[in-house]
């Protein structure tokens, strides 16, 4: 099934790269990749990961805000859309498994994960811990949108990069 088209815009007098108007950066796969493993050997993976959850949790919050605005999107449509964006920026195929915005709970689960397939199965621990600020930002949005109070918390239960079949993740609201 293809997917559909992400629409990028270039403003040619700044070279900006837009898409729905938000400014963008395009990069290869593995300078991610790279960049979080000399990060990880530079301070440590555990300092890394909470200075990544904290900004991915506000970066998803502002995408989905913005998202939100500019498609006239529920709350509900906002996050799948986010997880479908993410899918089509190369991030793996990301899908919730299940969804309950209602508790701010979910189980995501990323198949062929960017970053286990770049780390490989030798790295044999979970790697892709990118994505929990992403999608407890992406459930705050939600929870906030709704009216609700709540600060969802997201942990990376599996990874391809430790032998599991696909990288899963569980979201829940404290």
């Amino acid at each position: 099934m293809a997917q559909p088209q992400i629409p990028i815009d270039v403003d040619p007098e700044t070279g900006i790269w837009r898409t729905d108007g938000l400014p963008m950066m395009y990069l290869p796969r593995h300078f991610m990749v790279n960049m979080q493993q000399s990060i990880e050997a530079a301070m440590g993976i555990e300092a890394y990961r909470a200075i990544l959850y904290r900004s991915c949790h506000l970066s998803a919050l502002q995408w989905c805000r913005a998202e939100a605005r500019t498609h006239g999107l529920t709350p509900e449509e906002t996050f799948r859309h986010y997880l479908r964006r993410m899918s089509q920026r190369g991030h793996g195929q990301v899908e919730p498994a299940s969804l309950d915005t209602a508790t701010g709970r979910a189980e995501i689960i990323v198949r062929n994960s960017a970053y286990a397939l770049g780390y490989g199965p030798q790295a044999g621990r979970r790697v892709c811990y990118v994505f929990e600020g992403s999608f407890a930002g992406g459930m705050a949005y939600v929870l906030e949108a709704s009216g609700r109070s709540g600060e969802p918390l997201c942990l990376e239960t599996a990874c391809l990069a430790e032998g599991a079949s696909d990288c899963r993740f569980e979201v829940r609201c404290d």
